[in-house]
């Protein structure tokens, strides 16, 4: 017998390996079922029954996805052991709802203590959806108010003592900063703006809880930050004994049907978990496109906010009109608003989906067609809400209820990270 020493990383990624769970999906009659396998070896079974407007021709994992995204009632599931967690600038939960999703396939009770957001309307449709303990629909800044390293605030101490009461700790942390200060659509205080400390309000709560399991996403640019907020944020937490990771992601690569890249950073106190393995691990064998996400939506009645297109200016209404009667996607110069046809980087703007391919980014814009390529592929309109949702692999048993303007439906639905995101991460995060 002859015996070879590993490469010290080889090594580290087959004990990786071994914490692993694994995920497998098949169809059984009129089911779609998902099995995934703990690193205990304990199986855990999650069936849905298969949408009937399912094309021919997916595989496994996509009809489930599909009919997932369909499910008009949420599925409930009676779990012992908890997972407790927090959720920063929260909008309406699409980070709670993949890591819902995420507790749901291994098992675990997802048990939500805290959510903050800026908006009381985001705040007010994620308590109809997740039922947290604690909600505060205020500035992070006026509840974490502490320097990086100090004791904590009188402040710091009441959310403590409010949220975290004796015996209670938290499994996961869940944020998504303000990024709006790091997007490249900011040409005027793009990495100086305000609202970039606010990710290092995240490394604070960090500090103050000691959370099992970080999850942080932003836009890719937030790693040119002239505050250094990332490196910062992940210099604490290796400091306070996390392991951590972060990198670039493209969400299409594990079945989000947009064009839409994310800055990921994942840090846990249990076991190392490389992103590159996770997109690896996850990655769907063709993309999603428009179709498989909303297709069936373009005669979906106008009932209600969720249903209902805008209505576009004659303007807006005639270069939507001519994309169609043109069979083109991308509007011509001289059709544009005479302050649009200048030299420009935007050539999505005021263009039309393509039906089978994946959308570009869904933003809080996507009822204009001056924001982005949101002309809808076969009507003679803008997405509506419920197709953005889809879009964002929000399921039709999201309750929008309480939104009950138009501007606070599309910043909830715009400003959300696909729940494929947590999903796939909170997977290897919490087993």
């Amino acid at each position: 017998m002859s015996s070879s020493a590993q490469p010290s990383e080889q090594i580290e990624r087959t004990r990786s390996q071994l914490n692993q769970c694994t995920e497998h999906y098949e169809v059984s009659g009129k089911f779609a079922v998902r099995r995934v396998v703990l690193p205990s070896g304990q199986e855990v079974i999650t069936k849905i029954v298969i949408d009937p407007t399912l094309p021919k021709g997916e595989d496994a994992q996509s009809i489930f996805d599909y009919s997932y995204l369909r499910l008009k009632v949420k599925p409930e599931a009676d779990f012992s052991e908890e997972i407790s967690s927090a959720d920063l600038f929260c909008s309406c939960g699409c980070l709670s709802l993949g890591a819902l999703e995420a507790c749901n396939a291994i098992g675990k009770k997802f048990t939500p203590i805290v959510a903050t957001d800026i908006d009381p309307n985001s705040v007010a449709v994620y308590k109809d959806n997740f039922k947290p303990l604690k909600t505060y629909s205020v500035d992070i800044s006026t509840l974490i108010d502490g320097v990086l390293g100090s004791k904590p605030t009188i402040n710091e101490l009441k959310l403590q003592k409010d949220c975290f009461g004796i015996g209670t700790s938290l499994s996961l942390l869940l944020a998504g900063p303000p990024c709006q200060g790091y997007s490249s659509l900011n040409n005027y205080h793009r990495q100086d703006d305000g609202r970039n400390i606010l990710y290092e309000r995240v490394a604070r709560f960090v500090e103050l809880t000691s959370p099992t399991s970080v999850l942080i996403e932003n836009v890719p640019t937030v790693i040119h930050s002239e505050d250094k907020v990332v490196e910062k944020t992940i210099q604490l937490m290796e400091d306070e004994g996390y392991l951590v990771d972060s990198g670039i992601i493209n969400l299409a690569d594990i079945g989000v049907p947009q064009l839409r890249k994310r800055h990921v950073v994942v840090a846990s106190k249990r076991k190392k978990v490389s992103i590159k393995d996770v997109i690896e691990k996850h990655r769907v064998p063709s993309k999603r496109i428009f179709e498989w996400a909303a297709g069936e939506l373009q005669d979906e009645p106008p009932v209600g906010l969720l249903s209902t297109p805008t209505n576009p200016s004659e303007d807006n209404k005639r270069r939507m009109t001519y994309l169609h009667d043109k069979q083109i996607y991308d509007l011509p110069n001289e059709m544009r608003p005479q302050c649009h046809q200048k030299k420009h980087g935007y050539k999505s703007m005021y263009g039309r989906i393509r039906i089978a391919e994946p959308t570009q980014t869904i933003t809080s814009g996507f009822t204009s067609p001056g924001q982005g390529r949101y002309t809808h592929p076969t009507k003679v309109r803008t997405i509506t809400p419920h197709e953005a949702a889809r879009l964002q692999l929000i399921p039709d048993f999201f309750d929008f209820s309480k939104a009950t303007k138009r501007r606070h439906l599309s910043m909830m639905i715009g400003n959300g990270a696909p729940m494929k995101l947590s999903y796939v991460f909170c997977l290897e995060l919490l087993t």
